[in-house]
């Protein structure tokens, strides 16, 4: 096409013969090339739009992957880095999408394994228990002492009958491992070169013996150890067995052996060393691992029922001694709570050890002798306790005692806050305690109206000196001598007061006396007659329980007597003492 078609012309610059002809070569054009004009206007559309070329490209990127994969490991070289940094970074963006993706998986393995574990422990707590007190458990335990090997390892390997220790699935054709199992405790070396050794054995023992390559090893003895071998058209397997398994075990190894043969036909066929399609037969191949144990003998009667009778009779003995222990410590708190002078503010008792905080009055009883009569060691019992005045009547009075010291004629009590002295004292005494007694610790007030300051020996002093005078041959008493005996009785009952606080009583005798003037027989029945009198008028006067008159014996005049005053000789005379309670009974029996 010429440019001149190219290149219309403006219809100005043209003749007008020309422009219609350039209008016609214009539609031709437009008939003839529009559908490619719209065809490249597409293509130049799609090479500028770039969205339009990820489209394009997202629907042949999965194959374009597949077909790079496949001959070329440089693509999962290049890709690695992006997906581990962009699993990374989901991880941490939200760890909780991957946990919910990942549990269905893991979970379950976690249960079995923590399941296998507590069962394989309790099956050796139970094996341990049941040999541990019987004679046989009892040379296992020096076996396991002789050999450093733990008893529940020692009590297993004697009761042991068999046990799968370990599993192997060989390919056959190259002796390569496909997968491995073992139990908990088994020795574990290098599982390749132990799967290429047995292969290597296998080869060796059948080229050695000319047999064909149908003909196999079936088992082999090891020390302790016996390996059965199961074959199979790709693979076999190898099984580590301690003690003598039952012919049963080949059956599940068969058994085993064939599901995976089935369940694997395309990897075992294509094998060329890659193990992971194989890792999903670790289920079949732990199931493999078999174990039996001997039953425990059955215990007799006899031991059982001295067991349980032991740990009754120990269980009673401790309830008991509990018991007591509790009983010991409750009595004592008791005791403590209800003594005066002390305060349990703080009591705990935990394993044999007891604490004690509290209160405690200076003159109160000593806890430590409190804690070993109620039959607890002293030594368990952890006390502190803090000082402090206590208030009870029994601790005041100790107080009073303590701080006035008052003599032994003198007694106190207490009446609410007021101290009472009663009973005979020195006037020093009695000053200074009038000072002292308000200062004592629960005393507000004090009185001593019943205390009498003269003393007792001058209170018999002055009746032993009263003498009650006669006429000659009278036996009655004159009216000026009846004020004598007033001032006796006066005295006697004062007496009679002090005796009574000192826990003694007074005894007066009283002594009739004669002179010379007449028969001897006459001046004795005067003498008698003169102390009746003054017996009689003493009674009268009121003079108390505490004294007691006693007729004394009768004094007569003689020579030496005659000397002294006739008037001393006609009169009576008293002779007053103290005299405990039972003194008093035997002299006033007649």
């Amino acid at each position: 096409m010429s440019s001149d078609l190219r290149r219309p012309r403006s219809e100005s610059s043209l003749p007008e013969g020309l422009t219609s002809v350039q209008e016609d070569w214009t539609q031709l054009r437009t008939l003839l090339l529009a559908p490619e004009q719209t065809q490249l206007d597409e293509i130049r559309e799609r090479l500028d739009n770039r969205v339009v070329q990820s489209g394009d490209v997202s629907q042949v990127l999965p194959e374009a992957f597949a077909l790079r994969g496949d001959n070329d490991p440089q693509l999962s070289t290049v890709l690695a880095p992006y997906v581990e940094n962009g699993f990374v970074a989901s991880v941490r963006k939200s760890p909780r999408t991957i946990v919910d993706a990942i549990a269905p998986i893991i979970a379950p393995a976690i249960r079995q394994a923590i399941a296998r574990a507590l069962q394989s422990m309790t099956q050796s707590f139970n094996h341990t228990l049941d040999e541990s007190l019987s004679v046989r458990g009892l040379r296992w335990r020096v076996e396991a002492w002789r050999t450093g090997k733990p008893f529940a390892e020692v009590v297993l390997l004697h009761r042991l009958r068999y046990r799968v220790e370990q599993v192997f699935l060989i390919h056959r054709e190259t002796g390569l491992l496909l997968q491995h199992v073992a139990t908990n405790g088994a020795v574990i070396q290098d599982q390749h070169v132990l799967s290429g050794m047995l292969t290597a054995i296998q080869n060796y023992v059948r080229d050695s013996f000319g047999g064909r390559q149908d003909q196999t090893l079936d088992q082999f003895q090891v020390g302790e150890w016996t390996v059965w071998s199961e074959q199979g058209s790709q693979a076999y397997l190898a099984c580590v067995v301690r003690g003598t398994p039952p012919g049963s075990l080949r059956e599940i190894l068969c058994d085993t052996l064939n599901h995976i043969h089935a369940q694997h036909t395309d990897a075992l066929a294509h094998f060329v060393g890659d193990e992971a399609p194989f890792k999903t037969t670790q289920p079949q191949l732990e199931s493999c691992l078999q174990a039996q144990y001997e039953s425990p003998p059955k215990q007799s009667s006899l031991k059982l029922s001295i067991l349980i009778g032991l740990l009754l009779l120990g269980s009673v003995w401790w309830g008991w001694m509990e018991y007591q222990t509790h009983t010991r410590w409750s009595n004592l708190l008791a005791g403590l709570r209800a003594e005066p002078g002390l305060v349990v503010t703080e009591a705990k008792s935990a394993w044999g050890e007891y604490r004690l905080e509290g209160l405690r009055d200076p003159l109160a009883k000593d806890p430590t002798a409190m804690v070993i009569e109620a039959g607890l060691e002293p030594a368990t019992v952890k006390a502190v306790w803090s000082p402090y005045y206590a208030l009870d009547s029994p601790l005041v009075l100790a107080r009073a005692h303590s701080i006035l010291q008052p003599p032994t004629t003198v007694k106190l009590h207490i009446a609410g806050e007021t101290l009472v002295a009663t009973g005979f004292a020195s006037t020093e005494w009695v000053r200074e305690t009038k000072r002292l007694a308000v200062l004592v610790p629960g005393i507000s007030q004090y009185r001593d109206e019943g205390l009498v300051t003269t003393s007792i020996p001058v209170l018999l002093a002055q009746i032993n000196r009263a003498i009650i005078h006669f006429r000659s041959g009278s036996s009655s008493v004159e009216p000026s001598e009846r004020a004598v005996l007033d001032v006796v009785s006066t005295t006697l009952r004062e007496l009679d007061r002090a005796a009574l606080q000192s826990g003694q009583r007074v005894a007066l005798e009283v002594l009739g006396s004669a002179d010379a003037t007449g028969s001897a027989a006459l001046n004795l029945q005067l003498s008698k007659q003169r102390a009746q009198a003054v017996l009689a008028i003493l009674g009268e006067k009121r003079l108390g329980d505490g004294i007691t008159l006693v007729p004394g014996t009768v004094q007569l005049s003689d020579q030496q007597g005659a000397t002294r005053e006739t008037s001393s000789l006609r009169s009576v005379t008293l002779r007053a003492a103290l005299t405990a309670p039972e003194q008093v009974q035997e002299t006033a029996r007649p």
